[in-house]
């Protein structure tokens, strides 16, 4: 069986990055306020995407003091056991079947509790928000095609309201069955944020500047709910990978294959990588993921993302540039 990837809830914020001084393999340095405003803007206009990640070693420092706050969740916890059997109950209902062990099995239920597991792997300490998300966000997901996309504009307005008003509901869903569970308001808000894509970052598109609050006091909790958002694609990674990878190389063309894992790969963290590089894999298998991991950036490319093509030359006579008009 070849586990189809349900819609991630949140979407990858595009920001731009364009600083002389971005150093390879990743991305832009810490900058002032204004100096960040007058970059993005002047950026925008260039399509440069940056590419500083919650891996990147200027987080390393903020992300250990983070582990050290966070709380040892406690062995016991009704509220959590509860709200996962609602979910569960809900998610029985899929009309959508896959054969798993012999038996027909609702799709959602399934991939709800691999994806639990994975997170429950990668995160040890996962918080009842974050074992929530991994379990409900695609909670009763059959039904957003209730939301007619004919009853929205047809321009891309339209679309966006259409796929925003798709995310209300299921995020909607989802904090009525953590009430239900006996949630606190402040938990059912963290997990609307992040089901709506509200005022979290985007761990693969992340500065320092982000996370800086009144005073320069760093804001960790804005920090860990970048990290949930994290667990939460890597989860999705590992369980295609352990899924759905093998057996779409043994049924698909080696480009198509090739085509998925590139995708799949592109957002995963560090760690993540770590894990599926550890993983059991034919010859096969080990050479498409080594043709898939994403390149290290060198300094050369980072220039010619951000001054151009001309600027990434170290020989004025470079014939690569032989039409470049340096007046």
């Amino acid at each position: 069986m070849i586990v189809n990837r349900l819609q991630h809830p949140t979407r990858v914020h595009r920001r731009a990055c364009q600083s002389p001084a971005v150093q390879a393999p990743y991305a832009c340095r810490t900058r002032a306020p204004s100096q960040h405003v007058d970059q993005v803007g002047r950026a925008g206009t260039r399509g440069v995407a940056c590419r500083a990640t919650i891996d990147d070693p200027e987080f390393k420092e903020f992300v250990a003091k983070m582990e050290e706050m966070r709380p040892v969740p406690p062995v016991l916890r009704d509220k959590l056991e509860k709200a996962m059997a609602l979910i569960d109950e809900a998610n029985s209902k899929d009309p959508s079947r896959v054969t798993w062990e012999g038996e027909k099995v609702p799709y959602r239920l399934l991939y709800s509790q691999w994806l639990t597991e994975w997170v429950q792997k990668m995160d040890p300490k996962a918080s009842d928000e974050l074992l929530l998300l991994a379990r409900g966000r695609n909670v009763e997901g059959w039904r957003l095609s209730e939301i007619k996309r004919d009853d929205y504009a047809p321009n891309t307005a339209g679309v966006r309201q259409w796929e925003m008003d798709r995310r209300k509901w299921q995020a909607g869903r989802l904090v009525s069955i953590m009430k239900d569970a006996g949630y606190s308001e402040a938990s059912c808000k963290l997990v609307e944020d992040v089901m709506a894509d509200k005022g979290i970052p985007d761990p693969r598109d992340i500065r320092v500047y982000d996370l800086v609050g009144p005073l320069g006091m760093i804001n960790y909790r804005l920090l860990e709910q970048a990290s949930m958002v994290q667990t939460l694609r890597d989860a999705d990674a590992l369980v295609f990978m352990e899924r759905s990878f093998p057996q779409m190389v043994a049924a698909l063309e080696a480009d198509k294959v090739l085509e998925q894992l590139k995708r799949e790969l592109a957002r995963v963290s560090n760690k993540c990588m770590a894990r599926i590089l550890n993983m059991q894999w034919t010859p096969v298998q080990k050479k498409l993921i080594a043709k898939a991991l994403p390149s290290p950036r060198r300094f050369g490319d980072v220039l010619k993302e951000i001054e151009g093509v001309a600027a990434a030359s170290t020989h004025p006579g470079d014939w690569r540039y032989r039409n470049f008009d340096y007046e």
